[in-house]
């Protein structure tokens, strides 16, 4: 008698995608690592199963830093304009 053993490899499988190529936007400073380099992003979560992505986790979007990763989730365009606004008082 034989036995397999199949071994079933799971994760969770993260894209990024662009939000808005207006270079103004990818710009905004980072509270936690006092950077220029956060940008809005669209985040879309899977939990996969052999690198097949099949239960969403999380879909929406996020103001993203890619140097230390720091995340902050907003729902509308209005939102994103009101930092970029703040952080233009900010430096006057």
């Amino acid at each position: 008698m034989s036995f397999f053993c199949i071994p079933i490899v799971c994760g969770i499988k993260q894209w990024d995608k662009q939000y808005d190529s207006n270079p103004q936007l990818n710009s905004l400073y980072c509270p936690n690592c006092h950077n220029y380099s956060v940008g809005p992003v669209k985040r879309r979560e899977f939990i996969s199963i052999w690198f097949i992505p099949l239960f969403p986790i999380y879909w929406g979007k996020q103001l993203r830093c890619p140097i230390c990763q720091w995340r902050q989730d907003f729902k509308t365009r209005q939102q994103v304009d009101k930092v970029v606004q703040e952080q233009k008082n900010l430096a006057r």
